[in-house]
């Protein structure tokens, strides 16, 4: 069985092609299953997910997933050697590339004590995204807890989802699509334009080959989260342009000198609501699309106006179509990114998924925390983050490379993050 991959999934192939592009979640427990269950839990879970079965078949031309049913399961057992040995299996995992020929397309270590382990699963971007993957990680948790307990449950099987393009609105398909894809495309060049041309004689971050990737994680207590939420609301703006905001302006203070100059961000788009049928909860897909905007920074600019800069520019362009011919021309555009390697994606870069769809406890088995990555390469943002509310706190990730900046100064950023959201949300109220 193949099923030739949809645009997106191939812009996320290609990207894997340049550099290892790979999504790793993490999951923390305590009183946790023993690896004997968790593997029993994992083969039930393949069986039930046809896209834990596949390769990619025909890369070279048509890349399409093939279904291999009787493919291995991926899971490696690791002694597990204390609170911080998940990070360096993560930064492990960021660099290693699928075999995508062999398939299947994920993998997973289970980091194992008595009383404590971590789950740190990864796959390849093309076969899903964070949404995705939280709710394989609650099916995997609740399976873990039905056989601890020696409770069987009957799963249907799940074949493959169609890409996302064909279950867009019709004046995103065929030839109908063509007037969007053009004005879209026109918007995209004159944007580019103008920011190559204030650009000038300023700061760019090049590329640099070799890089390793590392990681970093913020927590914002519920309380700070709370007064960023009723803020955010105040001023009618979503916590997701406030936390890319507060991420340009940390990376301008510490990585551009603070100069007046355009940057570009990425966000990301879950388009689950306004396709037609909606996705099932269950399937595993890679529904998201990716928008880059530009803004101006500098290190003294208002943290609330240019959050509205954002939501303003965010807002449109999912008004009026964007999350769609993003995901049409997205193909196109990493073909020119990884083709000419000489010019850097974005600054910066922030998938925001809100609250997520897992539980704090499953039987006995307890969440204590919750972290998920993105490779880092060396034509993607200089700090890149997910970001999701779990257990009443907003858990924050960052992604960067060795070559944009050293440990000390990767920490430097995202504190200052931490004080400029702080800093926000005592600040006086906007008059507008």
């Amino acid at each position: 069985m193949l099923r030739e991959l949809g645009t997106f999934e191939r812009a996320l192939f290609i990207s894997n092609r340049h550099s290892p592009f790979n999504v790793i979640g993490v999951v923390r427990l305590e009183n946790p299953p023993t690896p004997t269950i968790l593997q029993d839990a994992l083969e039930i879970l393949q069986k039930r997910h046809t896209l834990l079965q596949v390769c990619i078949a025909n890369a070279d031309t048509h890349p399409c997933f093939e279904h291999m049913p009787e493919t291995t399961l991926p899971l490696f057992n690791i002694q597990r050697k204390g609170d911080k040995h998940w990070v360096e299996i993560v930064e492990q995992e960021m660099a290693i590339r699928f075999d995508v020929s062999r398939g299947p397309l994920f993998r997973v270590s289970y980091l194992y004590e008595e009383n404590r382990a971590d789950i740190v699963i990864t796959f390849l971007h093309s076969i899903m995204d964070a949404v995705s993957g939280t709710n394989l990680i609650d099916e995997l948790l609740g399976l873990a807890a039905l056989q601890r307990s020696g409770e069987q449950k009957k799963l249907s099987t799940l074949e493959l989802a169609r890409p996302v393009e064909e279950l867009f609105p019709p004046d995103f398909k065929g030839t109908r699509r063509i007037p969007a894809l053009l004005a879209y495309f026109f918007s995209q060049m004159g944007e580019e334009l103008g920011y190559r041309w204030n650009k000038r004689g300023k700061r760019g971050a090049s590329v640099q080959t070799g890089g390793k990737g590392h990681i970093l994680s913020l927590t914002i207590p519920e309380t700070l989260l709370e007064s960023i939420s009723q803020r955010t609301r105040t001023e009618k703006v979503t916590i997701n342009s406030l936390l890319n905001a507060s991420m340009l302006l940390a990376v301008n203070r510490h990585l551009y000198g603070g100069i007046s100059q355009p940057m570009q961000t990425f966000a990301f788009a879950n388009l689950r609501p306004y396709i037609q049928p909606p996705s099932p909860k269950e399937d595993l897909v890679s529904h998201i699309s990716m928008l880059r905007y530009t803004v101006k920074v500098n290190k003294n600019r208002d943290i609330w106006d240019l959050t509205r800069d954002l939501h303003t520019r965010i807002y449109a362009s999912l008004k009026y179509g964007s999350k769609f011919t993003a995901v049409l021309m997205s193909e196109s555009l990493m073909k020119m990114f990884t083709g000419i390697k000489s010019m850097r994606m974005a600054a910066t870069a922030l998938n925001y998924t809100a609250a997520v769809a897992l539980q704090k406890t499953y039987g006995e088995i307890k969440v204590t925390g919750l972290h998920a990555y993105i490779s880092a390469m060396d034509i993607g943002p200089e700090l890149a983050a997910q970001a999701r509310i779990f257990n009443d706190q907003l858990w924050v990730d960052f992604m960067y490379l060795d070559t944009d900046m050293d440990a000390p100064l990767a920490e430097k950023i995202v504190a200052e993050i931490q004080l400029i959201l702080e800093a926000a949300v005592s600040a006086p109220l906007s008059k507008s």
